[in-house]
């Protein structure tokens, strides 16, 4: 069903159960999809195992070729040691590329499997209801997704025949913001936001004011779960290695990548630091069992707590105004790493236990974020969608003229703070004197504002196009960047000058 024509039914119409508002969390490792339940007010996260109580569904997309099948989610990964199959994962972090992946010797969009993933997921909305119409769809994705991504994931809805349902891309925290502040928004309220997922953690400080939430401050970094998952592969392989007369093949590296997504959470439950736990390689020839003990656990969770506890503090150090622990009213908690027991501990080293928000299904409250996002947005829900004011992003992308081309230096939705990538092009004219040089920066919609106009001064005289620099765009506060031109020489005929010049830009 198309959203528009859902938000003009009348009241009493749009809370029939055969129509679904549905909010999506759509990560790298795994996926969560939750429903707005129109008769109690409240989202709920959709069981995605049949029954299991698993809310979760690994984000990977299998082909099998012998039986030209695609096969999704844990059945992927449980099929990932025959060897003939092909096996996409890291969806969401490779849109925005134009990515085409070579499947039985065809060309596929990285667009169209996320598609076919999409659809999959989808589905279990039916499991709910056979007859269920969706009337609309929410996704939470990270507030740096690119404009690129962006279009590639709403590519990708079409694709899966939910073009018409699909309301928008919301920021993910705003979602949890929507789920949070739900009930009793409190005017002043400062609040630390926690997301910690596979690939990494990213936290930021909160505001809230009348019509908006004020980020404070955000920051990413790269200690995801999945670092923890490396070190228990490795020990699992170690304990191989040592109790099993075979050495490991690629079929044992695949059984072993199956055995640690099946048993990693065992180290991280609490009852091992007071009793050991058991594991059974029936796998292996002949089959061992292998006591784990407390030690082994923390052999692999000590140093991420002392990088988490680094993280969370650097946090308050990026804050646009002086922000304490102390001053903190309340910690959300989200994200698949927090049903780790040891994630929980080190938030509590931090803060009191009365100021933490800690979720049943920290992995789910995302996507119930999303769909009660979705439901604000429908007009089904009694409050409106708050949206985050954030300084710390760029609302145009920092582009270099080359020729008539722009080169991108920052990209829009990227936080001013991060390591920009360095862009080397070659100037497509004669150097001889000045080089005139101009920074600029581009909206969506093509509008462009010159932000600094300095020539480049004292390069090596060279026929055209054999001029080669690379520009660097170093920020020092949101509105200050420093852009770094270096002359990349041209072969062996135009070797480094060690040309270096700094042009100060102002946005």
């Amino acid at each position: 069903m198309n959203w528009k024509q859902y938000r003009q039914l009348p009241e009493e119409e749009k809370k029939q159960d055969v129509y679904y508002v549905v909010g999506l969390d759509l990560g790298d490792d795994s996926s969560c999809i939750a429903y707005y339940n129109l008769a109690i007010d409240e989202a709920e996260v959709i069981d995605l195992s049949g029954g299991y109580g698993r809310t979760s569904m690994p984000t990977v997309v299998q082909y099998v070729a012998e039986n030209r099948e695609w096969v999704f989610g844990e059945y992927a990964v449980q099929n990932m040691e025959s060897g003939r199959e092909f096996t996409v994962n890291g969806l969401i972090g490779r849109l925005g590329n134009s990515e085409y992946l070579d499947i039985d010797g065809k060309p596929v969009s990285i667009v169209n499997v996320l598609g076919l993933y999409i659809k999959e997921l989808m589905g279990n909305v039916k499991n709910i209801n056979p007859k269920a119409e969706i009337a609309g769809i929410v996704v939470a994705v990270p507030p740096y997704f690119s404009d690129r991504a962006k279009k590639e994931m709403k590519r990708a809805f079409k694709y899966a025949g939910f073009e018409k349902e699909l309301i928008d891309l919301v920021a993910d925290r705003e979602c949890v913001f929507s789920q949070f502040y739900k009930e009793n928004p409190k005017i002043g309220h400062t609040t630390l936001m926690i997301d910690y997922g596979a690939r990494e953690a990213r936290a930021g400080i909160y505001r809230l004011e009348e019509e908006k939430i004020r980020s404070l401050s955000s920051l990413f970094e790269d200690i995801g779960t999945r670092e923890i998952e490396a070190g228990a592969r490795a020990l699992f392989t170690a304990y191989y290695k040592a109790n099993s007369v075979i050495a490991p093949d690629a079929t044992t590296q695949n059984q072993l990548a199956i055995f640690t997504h099946q048993h990693k959470d065992i180290l991280f439950q609490k009852s091992i630091r007071a009793k050991a736990s058991k594991l059974y390689f029936n796998f292996a020839f002949p089959p061992f069992q292998v006591t784990v003990t407390k030690e082994d656990a923390l052999g692999l969770t000590e140093p991420f707590h002392r990088r988490f506890d680094k993280f969370i503090r650097q946090v308050f150090e990026k804050t646009s105004q002086k922000v304490s622990l102390a001053d903190i009213d309340a910690v959300i908690c989200v994200g698949g790493g927090f049903e780790m027991y040891w994630t929980r501990e080190a938030v509590e080293s931090l803060f009191p236990q009365n100021k933490l928000r800690m979720y049943k299904n920290s992995k789910g409250v995302t996507a119930m974020g999303a769909a009660t996002t979705a439901a604000q947005l429908l007009g089904v829900a009694e409050r409106k969608h708050i949206e985050v004011e954030d300084q710390h992003q760029l609302d145009v992308d920092i582009v270099v003229m080359a020729g008539e081309n722009f080169v991108p230096l920052a990209e829009c939705n990227t936080f001013w703070w991060r390591t920009h990538p360095t862009k080397i092009f070659v100037i497509n004219e004669v150097v001889a004197g000045d080089v005139p040089f101009q920074i600029l920066s581009k909206t969506s919609a093509g509008e462009t504002v010159v932000l600094s106009e300095v020539p480049l001064t004292g390069l090596p005289e060279r026929p055209k196009g054999t001029t080669r620099i690379s520009v660097n765009l170093k920020f020092v506060s949101e509105k200050v960047a420093t852009a770094v031109v270096s002359d990349m020489g041209f072969g062996e005929l135009f070797p480094k000058s060690g040309y270096r010049q700094e042009i100060g830009v102002l946005l």
